[in-house]
């Protein structure tokens, strides 16, 4: 990780983010060098700078913030670990810098600075970086040894920044000071950093200290330079994280004089202090399954209620590392799952969890400690004691909290220890004949803990929650009542799509063996219900060389007709169906795991693009819009290679979790998340499981896919968990009883007041919510990251907020607010509204897209759907509702106006007199 470099030597970097209510208006800055960076967390910033080599330019998150994102160029020097160092000539080494083991470059090498802009600058271009931060921009200080060499080498330096932006014009710079040249560059600039004006890095072991008022008066009187320059000025100062109360006056400090401050720790891994503080909505989630992350219980049981929330779920193995201190800071909180007991790591996970106590994070303990030995336990403050009763003997229920009985009311099991929590609040007690108390749960002053089987129960393949997990988690977490950023939702209406795997287009009818079932399912379904449905082909059903030889001609005959519907986007379900991604070694997958394809020699790429590539020369018609997503095949967990070159290729990725939530199974555990992370990259789930799931693999009863109804409902109330997704398989055409319950379905779904979108406009909302960054201030809540996804979901005891060019509008349920954005607006912030919602007029629901809105004298905006028109409006007294074309029913109850239109477009203005 490369170092900043100060005049005469200076050290390190800054990055973080705020620690002080700021407005929007206040700029603030972030430096991340370290690895898988939090976009929730840096978002919310006005200057992003990162180490290019650590992150990947590939995510979601990087490209919803890169306009805002800038990568670290060293300019002056050079060091060994940089792929491009052995290319570097000799002749352009002038000296070393032995406090970094690094190399002074030429600067005034005409030469030197046509190798950067080619090996260095241009390759991050490629990747995605649009902006960039200069560094060690003074080191030609250490060679210079007369006052004519240095003034070459300034001239060098000039002519590199200018000659940067000759070339890449459309790129935005920060330097790290360069004051010396500033008068010839400052056009070429977007803002200057500087270092260590309060406090800053020893010379001799980078110890934080005290910088001296002297060297403080000269930086100041650079920075008044830079000042009349118009240019922003970021100060990065290096506080001890511990020192909290300094660092709030240090900010202060930095902010009366009118610069963007950032305090840092001095290896720049840690999320500092700037003018903005983005609400941490990470929870850090450890375990130590026997199964893989997506089979854990910390993922397919807690992932879910915290996402409810509104906070990311990160899940990783304890085996595979601890984070340290400097990682803590990204977590809101941490929540620690031992499936098992922790053995080999044991000591580790003791001093780790230390650490944790010393960073105030914090911590659950869910389903026992994992290391529960007296010595470990005393350290939670924790007093045990062997239980005098025998195992069969009943214990009774002394205390039981009400998040208790969720979804299992039974006395939880014998345990041979007495635990005996201090400081703490119980939320579950038994005692015994023997006049001994233990806690198996209970809220602490570091967090909190469940012993095992007290939270959950496990019957078989199925588990319950005997706690609520959404209240408990809330309440031993402490995680804060914040705006949900909600995916399943849209203007007030619940999400509707339908997407299609491609499998089985070659079965037959089982009552006219001339029909294949993508023929059917084209007349019977798609022809017959309008809505948007998207729908996948496998390529190699259709190839020539593939397992159907006789049929393929037919069936891409069939997906023409398909494609052809107006109301039907194309996606890819791969050319050879791949049945187990994590068969795929050194980029290769045998025919054993994948369908049979003659001279083929298996490629992701092929696989992928060369398929949508296919669907989009072949089966589409020349004005459609092009196939962009992959619906994973087989056993739906592709690796993080496969994942990243989804996202390399700005591919869209649905498939995979196991939402099957039936009356007969009504239980919590059976809802997956919105998706997985692997890596850097998230894998997006389906809103419900497909047919396959609830006929048996298939194998019947045909007609179990009425039983996704029933999950529709369960996942609506009491909590919505999930949009409705329509999702089968082009075979469920090829028998009577599932193509009835297909027709049953969609018959259902279209009674639900819903939106109805595409699949492709599913998943960017998904992306959005693991990656949207939020401050509180003090009127109101700012938000960035927000483009497609346009919901958030307020709780009842949050505050109103008022209708703006932001806030559209808002819908109330029985427990919660949906709060409709305009995502376009210049910026998202949402301002408390003192005097509530009664005299003010906003859009309660609609099936449409808001476009263009504005608010003047009036409110206007147009309307734009899928299907026809409806709308509910709720207007103040002395206004009225105007649309284009008139709505052909309208009802007026009180001030609620319902329209409905015959229409997919309309225009509506609100007038008031």
């Amino acid at each position: 990780m490369r170092h900043l470099c100060c005049s005469k030597l200076l050290f390190l970097l800054f990055l973080g983010f705020s620690c002080l209510h700021a407005g929007p208006q206040e700029k603030s800055a972030i430096v991340y060098y370290g690895k898988d960076i939090s976009y929730s967390n840096v978002g919310i910033h006005d200057y992003i700078i990162v180490e290019s080599d650590n992150i990947s330019p590939y995510t979601h998150g990087f490209k919803s913030y890169k306009e805002k994102i800038y990568a670290y160029v060293s300019v002056g020097e050079a060091s060994a670990y940089r792929d491009y160092f052995k290319a570097l000539r000799e002749e352009w080494k002038i000296s070393l810098n032995r406090a970094w083991n690094s190399v002074v470059m030429d600067i005034s090498n005409d030469d030197y600075h046509a190798f950067m802009y080619e090996r260095v600058i241009q390759p991050l271009i490629d990747k995605g970086y649009e902006n960039f931060f200069f560094d060690t921009l003074d080191s030609y200080q250490i060679a210079a040894k007369r006052e004519e060499e240095r003034r070459e080498y300034e001239r060098g330096l000039v002519r590199f920044v200018r000659g940067f932006k000759e070339r890449f014009p459309g790129s935005k710079l920060i330097v790290n000071r360069g004051f010396e040249v500033m008068d010839e560059i400052h056009e070429s600039v977007e803002a200057v950093l500087f270092e260590s004006l309060f406090y800053g890095l020893s010379s001799v072991n980078l110890a934080y200290s005290r910088v001296k008022k002297e060297d403080r008066r000269w930086l100041l009187n650079h920075i008044e330079k830079v000042k009349s320059y118009g240019l922003e000025l970021i100060c990065v100062d290096y506080i001890d994280i511990k020192e909290k109360e300094k660092i709030g006056q240090t900010l202060k400090k930095i902010k009366e004089l009118g610069l963007i401050p950032y305090i840092a720790n001095k290896e720049l891994t840690r999320y500092g202090s700037s003018s903005k503080e983005a609400v941490r909505r990470e929870v850090l989630i450890l375990h130590n399954s026997l199964y893989s992350k997506n089979y854990s219980g910390a993922h397919q049981m807690a992932s879910l209620p915290l996402e409810y929330l509104g906070y990311i779920p990160i899940i990783k193995r304890i085996d595979q590392g601890l984070p340290d201190k400097d990682e803590l800071t990204r977590f809101k909180a941490i929540i620690v799952w031992p499936e098992q007991p922790i053995k080999e790591e044991a000591m580790a996970f003791r001093e780790w969890v230390s650490s944790v106590m010393d960073e105030e994070v914090k911590l659950l303990f869910l389903d026992g400690f994992g290391v529960s030995d007296d010595s470990f336990l005393s350290s939670l403050k924790i007093k045990t004691e062997k239980n005098r009763s025998d195992a069969p003997e009943r214990q009774s229920i002394a205390f039981k909290d009400p998040v208790f009985g969720f979804e299992d009311h039974g006395i939880p099991p014998y345990n041979d220890t007495v635990y005996m929590p201090s400081s703490a609040d119980a939320l579950l007690l038994v005692s015994n004949r023997h006049d001994q108390a233990s806690v198996l749960a209970a809220k602490t002053q570091w967090g909190g803990y469940t012993l095992s089987d007290t939270a959950i129960l496990s019957q078989g393949t199925t588990s319950l929650w005997r706690i609520n997990p959404f209240e408990f988690f809330k309440m031993v977490l402490e995680l804060e009542d914040i705006p949900v950023p909600d995916p399943t939702t849209e203007n007030g209406r619940r999400l509707l799509f339908s997407h299609i795997d491609g499998d089985g287009s070659m079965n037959r009818a089982e009552w006219d063996a001339k029909k294949y079932s993508i023929e059917v399912i084209y007349e019977e379904i798609l022809k017959k219900y309008t809505i948007p449905q998207s729908m996948s082909i496998v390529q190699a059903e259709m190839h020539k060389e593939g397992p159907y030889p006789k049929d393929a001609a037919a069936l891409e005959k069939e997906a023409k007709k398909i494609f052809q519907l107006g109301h039907v986007e194309a996606a890819t379900h791969t050319l050879t169906h791949p049945f187990q991604w994590g068969k795929i070694v050194d980029g290769n997958l045998s025919e054993a795991y994948r369908l049979k394809l003659k001279g083929y020699d298996f490629s992701i790429d092929r696989e992928i693009r060369g398929s949508l590539d296919y669907i989009n020369t072949r089966l589409l018609p020349p004005l459609k819009a092009k196939a962009n997503t992959i619906y994973w095949t087989g056993d739906c967990l592709p690796g993080k290679e496969v994942l990243e070159y989804v996202y390399k290729h700005n591919i869209l990725n649905i498939n995979g979790g196991d939402t099957v939530i039936t009356n007969d199974r009504p239980w919590l555990s059976l809802v997956a998340p919105y998706g997985l992370k692997r890596g850097e990259y998230y894998q997006v789930y389906t809103g419900a499981q497909n047919e396959n799931v609830y006929t048996n693999n298939f194998k019947g009863p045909f007609w179990g896919y009425k039983k996704v109804i029933q999950t529709f409902k369960l996942t609506e109330k009491p909590r919505r968990l999930k949009p409705i997704d329509i999702y089968y398989h082009l075979y469920a055409g090829s028998k009577r009883a599932s193509l009835s319950a297909l027709n049953e379905v969609y018959e259902w779904a279209l009674k639900q007041e819903t939106m109805p979108i595409y699949t492709s406009e599913y998943i960017p909302k998904v992306m959005e919510f693991y990656d949207l960054s939020m401050m509180q201030e003090r009127d109101g809540w700012h938000i960035q990251g927000m483009k497609e996804l346009k919901t958030l979901r307020l709780n009842k005891a949050m505050p109103s907020f008022g209708y703006s060019e932001t806030v559209l509008g808002e819908k109330a349920e029985e427990d919660v607010r949906y709060l409709h954005l305009n995502t376009e607006a210049q910026k998202l912030k949402l301002f408390v509204d003192e005097f509530g919602q009664k005299d003010k007029s906003y859009l309660v629901d609609t099936n449409a897209r808001l476009l263009g809105y504005k608010k003047e004298k009036e409110i206007s905006f147009g309307l734009q759907a899928y299907v026809d028109i409806s709308l509910n409006y709720h207007l103040k007294e002395g206004c009225e509702i105007i649309t284009r074309p008139e709505a052909f029913k309208k009802v007026k109850k009180g001030a609620l106006v319902s329209l409905e239109f015959k229409v997919k477009e309309a225009d509506v203005i609100i007038r008031c007199q």
